[in-house]
């Protein structure tokens, strides 16, 4: 089509709606109904679009992300006026954060409080950028903050055998002017699919992010997934943090509880918490102040970059050239997938 154009020998640039459309249709192509597969496209290729590395890339192996056997569409539980659980019922981590982040900012509107939690479980896949759902939160005016656990990758100390997962945190904070404020961080050292990028590229890991099998540091993508485990980032501190991801996001949701499961990979229930705040019930003129924070802290010092600025800034430019680059085979893997499907095993 006119709108796509091949810019070097490993990338296709295409407009962001082919991106997004195309997508969806091969997620319907592959089992998913037609609001489930327009709600991960929209999720991937916004992560795309700002250059996260947990964007299309998912599609390069679309099998992985075809519907579990026996999964369901998620349900509602536990609901109050103020909060609710959502049973992921085996759907996607994409799909039970975002019912997760929905139901909170329906929640909140609802309402005359300043506050809804809204937690999900039984989901045993990745819920992807994290930031992508307190952004969500945050255009509608709501401060969104997200957590999220995974399985054993991460250990407690050095020498210690994996206990965490990556456990990311992530916020968003609306502004008057421009896109919202957004911070996302694993509280691991390094994310898991940075670990598995160096594995595959066969590319040494940074220095202290990883244990090998003796305990100590290693720099080998290969040992520190097998035997070995990821750190914390910032030794005690990042522990003690995604200790209380742990607790937050995998025990409070109603997911799998470490030391009350063989493991949580096994039990294939990973836990969200989203809470949605409305800052004017609670303080007047709450983004006029949080800008002139932002202001200030940029105005601190020479080259001081705030959370999210890069992204929003890639982002931006991206939608304004209405063009978005996307590496050819995995562009190629979803034309492909959305044509003809998942291949004949």
């Amino acid at each position: 089509s006119p709108a796509r154009r091949v810019s070097t020998a490993d990338t296709v640039t295409v407009t962001v709606a082919e991106a997004q459309s195309k997508t969806a249709a091969a997620m319907r192509k592959i089992g998913w109904d037609a609001e489930d597969a327009a709600l991960q496209a929209e999720i991937m290729t916004a992560a795309e679009l700002c250059g996260n590395n947990q964007g299309l890339v998912k599609m390069y192996n679309p099998s992985l992300m075809a519907p579990s056997p026996g999964a369901a569409k998620p349900t509602i539980e536990r609901e109050t006026p103020t909060s609710a659980v959502v049973n992921a019922n085996q759907s996607p981590g994409m799909l039970a954060a975002v019912n997760a982040a929905d139901l909170a900012l329906q929640k909140l509107r609802s309402q005359d409080g300043p506050i809804a939690i809204v937690t999900a479980y039984n989901t045993s896949t990745s819920s992807g950028q994290l930031a992508f759902y307190c952004e969500r939160m945050a255009r509608q005016g709501a401060i969104g903050i997200a957590l999220a656990n995974s399985p054993e990758f991460v250990a407690a100390a050095p020498g210690g055998k994996p206990i965490f997962g990556t456990n990311p945190v992530a916020f968003g904070i609306p502004q008057a002017a421009g896109p919202p404020l957004t911070f996302d961080m694993a509280t691991s050292a390094i994310a898991l699919f940075g670990v598995l990028t160096s594995k595959a590229k066969g590319e040494p890991l940074p220095e202290g992010v990883a244990y090998g099998r003796d305990g100590g540091f290693t720099t080998d993508a290969s040992e520190a997934l097998e035997g070995g485990a990821i750190a914390t980032f910032g030794g005690h501190k990042g522990a003690g943090l995604s200790l209380c991801v742990e607790l937050l996001a995998g025990v409070l949701s109603g997911g799998a509880v470490v030391g009350q499961c063989e493991s949580k990979k096994l039990a294939k229930s990973w836990g969200h918490t989203m809470i949605a705040i409305q800052p004017d019930l609670l303080v007047d003129g709450f983004e006029a102040k949080a800008a002139a924070v932002l202001a200030a802290t940029k105005a601190s010092g020479p080259s001081i970059r705030l959370p999210g600025e890069s992204s929003a800034r890639t982002a931006a430019e991206r939608t304004a050239a209405d063009a978005l680059p996307i590496p050819k085979q995995i562009w190629e893997s979803i034309c492909r997938t959305a044509e003809h499907g998942l291949p004949e095993q």
